[in-house]
């Protein structure tokens, strides 16, 4: 009889109580070594992690965790990985997504397993953006505010009855441009604002020298949520049990700037409902999305002013940083202005300004504002989604499965999609006409498919940002020659780049606005 048989019998009486078998000295040995088997065993039956840099014990890809420009550097992983890899830190596993099909794979086909939000510890737990349905979990709260979203500006039919009011923001800032074409910037930030405060509240800015308070407000609110939520912006972000390390202590400071950046956020949100409830009482309200969800009474104020909050802090930083790039894109490509402008005088003439009913007339500028979207990705990185379950990615063909483990974070790299040149022919250029079908090619792919996210979380004003992108536009093109600023004799040089953050700008550059004409500013005063 074989001898492990013989003294398992005799370890194994049935008289034996089972705390002495415990406590056997032998038995204590063999269960931890038999569990280290089972997990070895079962990590060895599961596919591998995305490809990545090999890591370090207990802190993993620490130091290969970029900064900086993260949509070049995730760029620069993915020439090495390919379209899909991974880094992990501490445990925490994050999915690089530079090619498109893996996107559309994992986002789109599989959302439901996609569809959460990473928590963020700084921006969204210390400071509260936890509570805007950018950050929120995916659940009933979140399909419910996208299908209010939805009936607000989600469709064709649902825009048409904003579109007067957009139109009227954008001939304010048409006037602003005239009078003050030094502060080109402030007045794209001041129209953006005013639109999606009216949208969201009702709410009319004032017009004068002054910034408007709530404009302000909003401005400070965005771009705290850019600092705060930017990937590895806080040690924190990387090491969460540091919300535990004590204020006083060296390194705590953190907690000092949450605590401030969180109180400025809440005072901000409820001023804004506030307004609306002001103006409700004594009968004066605009129609907005909040006075309406007031008055019809079905929904908690929580969930009102955090969902306003978002059409007005989500729509104005991304709508902003769009424009921006317009106008840089204009000074650097002259002939595109010109080939723009002589399609709008063509189509529109000289006695009015183009309408978006234009838009079917106007394709070369239907095709302008589709490059500035993929020329400037205003959140290049998007936010990371986060899965809910593991995932095993079967790629097909030769490619082997990749195990996708359960709370992973998975990073889309927009800008690396958008200036792919498999895709795109000289991406780096600013060419509108890549969108336009001719004779001897066919247009390029359409980048509203990339630019606005994906899957359950895409962008919810994708419509209301194309519309306003469009609309303003094709009015400053209409009105003004674009170019650089001429000082001292000498045109001023621009830096081209972006900023980081979670919304990304064009760095700061200096832009000169005229108008073309007597007649067209004779228009922007009519209008």
């Amino acid at each position: 009889m074989p001898r492990h048989r013989h003294t398992t019998q005799a370890l194994a009486p049935t008289s034996m109580p089972v705390v002495s078998l415990l406590l056997d000295g032998r038995w204590t040995l063999a269960f931890p070594a038999l569990a280290l088997c089972v997990q070895y065993l079962r990590k060895s039956t599961r596919p591998p992690l995305p490809p990545g840099p090999r890591g370090l014990p207990i802190v993993g890809n620490i130091f290969d965790v970029p900064s900086g420009d993260l949509w070049i550097q995730f760029s620069k992983l993915g020439d090495l990985w390919g379209g899909i890899s991974s880094v992990t830190v501490f445990g925490q596993t994050t999915i690089i997504v530079n090619s498109l099909k893996v996107a559309e794979d994992l986002l789109d086909t599989h959302g439901a397993n996609f569809s959460d939000r990473p928590v963020i510890p700084m921006g969204g737990e210390l400071v509260g953006f936890n509570n805007t349905l950018i950050l929120s979990q995916y659940g009933e709260r979140v399909r419910t505010e996208r299908k209010l979203f939805h009936q607000v500006f989600g469709s064709h039919a649902a825009i048409k009855p904003l579109i007067p009011l957009i139109s009227t923001e954008i001939h304010k800032l048409l006037r602003n441009l005239a009078r003050n074409p030094d502060k080109v910037m402030d007045e794209i930030g001041r129209t953006v604002g005013a639109l999606t405060l009216r949208i969201a509240y009702g709410y009319q800015t004032i017009d004068g020298p002054e910034q408007d308070p709530y404009i302000k407000m909003f401005e400070t609110a965005a771009h705290d949520f850019a600092r705060t939520t930017t990937p590895a912006a806080f040690l924190i972000d990387v090491i969460p049990a540091l919300r535990y390390w004590p204020e006083w202590l060296p390194g705590g400071g953190f907690h000092t700037t949450a605590k401030i950046l969180g109180k400025r956020l809440h005072h901000t949100i409820d001023s804004g409902l506030e307004y609306v409830k002001n103006q409700t009482g004594t009968g004066t309200a605009e129609p907005s999305f909040a006075s309406a969800l007031l008055q019809e009474g079905s929904h908690d104020e929580y969930l009102i002013k955090w969902a306003a909050a978002s059409i007005q802090a989500g729509g104005s930083d991304t709508t902003a940083a769009q424009l921006k790039g317009f106008f840089l894109a204009m000074i650097l490509y002259p002939e595109v202005q010109l080939a723009a402008q002589k399609e709008l005088d063509s189509v529109i003439g000289n006695d009015r300004l183009p309408e978006l009913s234009d838009r079917t007339q106007l394709p070369y500028m239907d095709a302008l504002c589709k490059e500035v979207l993929r020329w400037h990705v205003a959140s290049p990185i998007g936010l990371p989604h986060r899965t809910r379950e593991d995932f095993i990615y079967d790629r097909g063909g030769n490619f082997k499965p990749l195990l996708i483990p359960k709370n992973s974070l998975v990073i889309s790299n927009l800008w690396q999609m958008t200036q792919d040149p498999e895709r795109y022919a000289n991406p780096m250029v600013f060419e509108p006409s890549r969108f336009i079908s001719t004779a001897t090619k066919t247009a390029e792919p359409d980048p509203t498919r990339i630019s606005f996210g994906f899957g359950r979380r895409i962008c919810p004003g994708k419509l209301l940002a194309d519309t306003t992108l469009f609309m303003a536009c094709s009015a400053i093109l209409a009105v003004f020659d674009i170019s650089k600023v001429l000082e001292n004799g000498e045109f001023v040089e621009l830096r081209v780049g972006q900023t980081t953050g979670t919304v990304s700008h064009p760095l700061p550059f200096k832009c000169s606005v005229k108008p073309r004409n007597s007649r067209v500013l004779e228009l922007v005063h009519v209008a």
